[in-house]
């Protein structure tokens, strides 16, 4: 019974044009957002520049944060990204006085030698870019200040705290989000060092992996909950629920096929998606001397993702079967936006409990090694939500199915039943 009901919603699902949408923005997405991988090259000994890494030095990051918050208090202009969305932030004369308390106390020195410091700062470089035929950029200036000397670190965080609760959140200035905005240069030695990482670590492909299921991983978030839906509302658009409701098969055969033939279904263009990059960190592998591994994008995208999928349908099942409404697009719309907001501060390595796990990168194999645990526990427990939200889904759809409640959700007059769940 199970098997049969199972393929025939599979094959109910392939005839929906539904699923075609679904798909095709899961292609357009993966292909605007990626592209092809660019591989890996061992670095070369002697060039300018091996890009960037975020600094580790607390002062370093505090130096680096206060000559950022000087510019920006001077000029009176900070940006912030309040909801992830770029904000220029004018202060009212108060919060600039505020603004200037703080940093006479992380810097040693009062705003008006600051503001004096500033000035013959600015006449020396512009006079400097006029000599040599060069104009002054705001925003590549190194204005030459340093920490207070009996500043700590945790004092300057307390302090960054208070800037970002002044500029109104998303700044660059909250605790979360020093590290991830100051950046410094790497050095050779670092660049081997993450490209030995990603060759003997990684064999190339988990590395690619990693940023495949980081990018997929924020349309999974969202899109399954829409053919989870449309199912859940097909039997009423077809007034079919009253005959469905007849039939013998117990109400948990009649979800976990629904349930489960919507899973694969979503797996199978995702699994097809995964074999370009795959064949490109083979290759990729291959050229950097080892042995790439061909599974890699299937082990990875399953228990990082699968987690995602089965959480966005079951929330699309269950509030579908309580109120027999679209209300599940919108709870899982709301849930997406928050769990994108909340990793705006940090693309690589954010975790917790969001139900979006970040790491927007190939390499930094270390950051993913410290993570694991808590990448596990976090993909575990979306996998118990989803359970308990399927079993929910089976309770309720039985109670319907006993006349308990009413199709439209509402509690209706018993009538004897024998269906079970």
């Amino acid at each position: 019974m199970f098997g049969t009901l199972f393929l025939k919603e599979c094959k109910q699902i392939a005839k929906s044009i539904t699923y075609y949408i679904f798909v095709a923005c899961m292609v357009i997405f993966i292909v605007s957002q990626m592209g092809e991988f660019a591989g890996v090259n061992a670095p070369i000994k002697g060039l300018d520049n091996y890009g960037y890494t975020y600094s580790e030095d607390e002062n370093q990051i505090m130096e680096m944060s206060i000559k950022g918050l000087v510019n920006e208090y001077f000029t009176n202009s900070y940006t912030a990204y309040p909801y992830g969305f770029y904000k220029k932030v004018i202060l009212s004369e108060k919060k600039q006085g505020q603004i200037g308390v703080i940093l006479e106390e992380v810097t040693g020195i009062t705003i008006e030698e600051l503001h004096e410091q500033m000035s013959d700062f600015w006449s020396s470089l512009t006079k400097n870019a006029s000599n040599d035929g060069n104009t002054v950029i705001n925003n590549d200036i190194d204005f030459p200040i340093k920490p207070a000397k009996d500043l700590s670190y945790e004092e300057f965080l307390t302090y960054m705290d208070q800037v970002d609760d002044l500029i109104g959140g998303g700044s660059n200035y909250s605790r979360n989000s020093v590290k991830r905005v100051n950046r410094v240069p790497k050095t050779y030695e670092q660049a081997v060092k993450e490209y030995e990482e990603i060759v003997h670590e990684d064999q190339v492909t988990r590395a690619f992996a990693r940023i495949f299921s980081d990018y997929m991983g924020i349309v999974l978030g969202i899109l399954p909950v829409f053919l989870a839906v449309t199912r859940g509302l097909r039997d009423r658009r077809a007034q079919a629920a009253e005959v469905i409701f007849s039939k013998k098969a117990t109400s948990t055969t009649i979800i976990l096929s629904r349930y489960l033939s919507t899973i694969v279904m979503i797996l199978l263009p995702l699994l097809i998606l995964s074999i370009s990059p795959t064949l490109q960190g083979l290759y990729s592998a291959k050229a950097a001397g080892v042995s790439g591994d061909a599974f890699a994008f299937l082990k990875v995208s399953l228990w990082w993702l699968l987690p995602t999928v089965l959480a966005s349908v079951s929330v699309g099942f269950f509030f579908t079967e309580l109120t027999n409404s679209a209300f599940g697009i919108l709870v899982q719309g709301i849930w997406w936006f928050i769990s994108l907001f909340l990793c705006m501060d940090n693309l690589v390595g954010n975790v917790g409990w969001n139900l979006i796990p970040r790491f927007n990168t190939v390499g930094e194999y270390a950051i993913y090694k410290d993570i694991l645990p808590e990448l596990i526990r976090n993909r575990l427990f979306y996998t118990a939500i989803s359970i308990l939200l399927v079993i929910a889904t089976i309770v309720v759809y039985g109670y319907k199915r006993k006349g308990v409640m009413h199709l439209n959700g509402k509690k209706s007059s018993n009538r004897k039943s024998k269906f079970k769940i």
